[in-house]
């Protein structure tokens, strides 16, 4: 049985005062029983409301039967078995069913809770960040979702939004932005009709460690009390990340300060206490790694040589705190670590993309309203989230009815093109390799939003990495649809580049840069492998396949807008954020800074692409040639070889 409202006005007095009065104790006799809880938790969700493909639908289970997991080196063939899962209406079936074993396992007696660690919107796909991510809102106010903490992808869009999107905390803390406030509707927000209108969250963000600069107190609800029957009460508190402002644009945070998140979860569970509140969760968007990621099942619920940012929230948390769910690391564990002074608590997450949920049980003693850790009943489990059947029928009818509305929108013209668009191929296959005219378009695209961004401020030159590239611009149009040949539509620029990156700016230095090319060679997934980036068109560069790694770009060679490059230099580098980041191995994004550089986030990669694209309308973009990136042995040029290429 789920019981949630009475906790809301409880947080919500925070609007004003800085300190949160409890309700008077209910007269009622304590049950001679423990009072058992269920905090079923999910993180990381990112607007997967429709069903995942490919590896993010798959939670490996065995190695096949070859032995090995992954591509075997001999056959070059890969017989891994897995679990398909994922998909909101599968999320809420699966939700459904655990809050259903649990009632029968403590006969009615317990109360269940849906909860969130951030991340939940943003960084989403086409069906839910075209609009926003209003979809998924839809669909996790639909599943019941009873409280979030925020994550830093809740501020890609800014605090203003997060507030307009935040529904139950209108007019409280400084959440005075109504769902549809300065909103246009159906353009700029607002995109849902009749029974889909959208009215924000149902449930709250919590934001502990997000202090507005103008009243010295949290943004949004610092936590929730949720009753739990029997006359006691637990606490969420949440919290995210206090790297929030290194990796989300500047302005749009400017108004907000993010302090410690153990700092924030301390004062608050002091606060807590002096209601006489002793059971306490916290829902951090902060996470960790483990040490050898075992693609098998069985290792969702393992916690091999835990390490990261969590172990030092864990160790610096009040003992009073009962278990942390933990997120943004996109891991999957479930841990036991000490606690100074205290018992032993549970350190729990669930992955990413609604993969995974981790339900987690618990007893609260009905005399001190403590949490039992010592208990049987103190525990969890990440559970995968299995597809039978459509799912829960409510939460997919939304997600159909946005893929209708999505397919609508996808549709949209935002280009022309006169040829074939492609990624790298050779012999009919797409490669990694190799220049390509899509790759060294889309670094022109970032290189240009870079200029056109005032967060960014413009920059130097930039990169983008082969494998974020999806998808070919084929210039004649699907067999069967009303689009003319050459037109590039929404949809088509959304397949090329489908993981809702940002474009980033950071300064690095000209010997990063350096470095950067010489990793294009590297040793990757245990091999060799050459990933080719693409440069934006004012950057040119030789190498040599044949020399040794480390070795096989001329320094001299490096030009930048005509320039030889100054390897003691400050360039300002634009690329999407998981190559920012260090992704596929190029760790000199990161290393190659320069002293304080922190990197800055731009708009979403396809936005930044399709405006790109539209500044050539009602002409059709050009076609870069395959220059910038030279071979010095003809015999191995590392160009696409044309053989994707069809007509026009």
């Amino acid at each position: 049985m789920r019981r949630t409202r009475l906790s809301l006005a409880l947080a919500l007095a925070v609007a004003s005062s800085a300190a949160v009065v409890g309700l008077p104790a209910v007269a009622d006799a304590a049950p001679k029983q423990p009072i058992p809880v269920q905090l079923l938790a999910m993180n990381d969700f990112h607007g997967r409301v429709s069903e995942t493909t490919g590896g993010d639908s798959q939670i490996v289970t065995g190695p096949g039967k070859d032995g090995i997991y992954g591509v075997n080196p001999v056959t070059t063939k890969n017989d891994d078995t897995f679990l398909i899962v994922g998909g909101a209406a599968h999320i809420a079936s699966t939700v459904k069913g655990l809050e259903a074993s649990f009632a029968q396992q403590t006969a009615g007696a317990g109360s269940s809770f849906f909860v969130g660690a951030g991340d939940l919107i943003s960084a989403s796909t086409f069906e839910s960040s075209f609009f926003k991510d209003e979809p998924t809102i839809e669909a996790l106010n639909a599943m019941g979702l009873d409280v979030s903490a925020v994550g830093n992808h809740e501020f890609d869009r800014g605090t203003q939004e997060l507030r307009r999107v935040s529904g139950v905390t209108d007019g409280t803390f400084t959440d005075d932005v109504s769902a549809c406030e300065g909103m246009e509707t159906g353009i700029t927000g607002c995109f849902g009709e009749g029974e889909h209108a959208f009215h924000g969250t149902d449930f709250p963000y919590l934001a502990a460690n997000v202090v507005s600069r103008e009243t010295g107190e949290p943004m949004l609800p610092p936590y929730r009390i949720l009753d739990v029957g029997g006359g006691q009460r637990m606490a969420v508190i949440g919290v995210v990340t206090e790297s929030t402002p290194t990796i989300v644009s500047p302005d749009g945070v400017a108004d907000v300060e993010f302090i410690d998140e153990a700092d924030a979860v301390n004062h608050w569970t002091h606060e807590l206490k002096k209601q006489g509140i002793r059971a306490i969760a916290v829902l951090v968007h902060e996470g960790g790694q483990v040490e050898s990621i075992n693609p098998a099942a069985d290792h969702l619920n393992a916690c091999d040589n835990l390490s990261g940012p969590i172990l030092d929230l864990n160790d610096r948390m009040d003992k009073q705190v009962d278990l942390i769910i933990s997120a943004h690391s996109h891991q999957a564990y479930n841990c036991r670590l000490p606690v100074r002074g205290g018992e032993d608590r549970l350190v729990t997450q669930a992955g990413f993309y609604g993969r995974l949920v981790s339900d987690i049980r618990l007893t609260i003693n009905p005399n001190t309203g403590d949490v039992d850790r010592r208990s049987g009943a103190y525990g969890a489990t990440n559970v995968p989230v299995l597809r039978q059947g459509a799912g829960e029928p409510k939460v997919a009818a939304i997600v159909q009815y946005w893929r209708d509305r999505a397919s609508v929108e996808g549709s949209v013209v935002v280009g022309r093109q006169t040829a074939d668009l492609d990624r790298a191929y050779l012999k009919g296959k797409a490669v990694r390799d190799s220049e390509s005219t899509l790759g060294n378009l889309v670094a022109d695209a970032q290189l240009a939003a870079a200029w056109n961004s005032t967060a960014i401020g413009g920059a130097d030159l930039a990169f983008m990495n082969p494998g974020g590239l999806r998808a070919d611009l084929n210039c004649l149009a699907p067999a069967g649809s009303s689009q003319a040949n050459g037109d590039i539509t929404y949809a088509e620029t959304f397949e090329v580049q489908p993981f809702s990156n940002t474009v980033n700016a950071v300064n690095l230095t000209g010997a990063a840069i350096d470095e950067i090319l010489e990793q294009q060679w590297s040793v990757r997934a245990g091999s060799p492998s050459f990933l080719q980036l693409s440069v934006s068109g004012n950057v040119h560069y030789r190498f040599d396949p044949n020399a040794a790694v480390g070795q096989r770009v001329d320094p001299a060679s490096i030009t930048i807008d005509g320039a030889p490059l100054d390897l003691a230099g400050e360039y300002r580098v634009a690329a999407n954020s998981f190559l920012i980041g260090g992704g596929d191995s190029f760790t000199a994004f990161v290393t190659g800074r320069t002293a304080d550089a922190q990197a800055v986030t731009g708009v979403n990669d396809v936005d930044a692409f399709n405006a790109y694209l539209a500044g050539a309308l009602p002409g059709a973009v050009a076609t870069p040639g395959l220059d910038r990136a030279e071979s010095t042995d003809p015999t191995q040029r590392f160009d696409d070889d044309g053989s994707g290429t069809g007509t026009c």
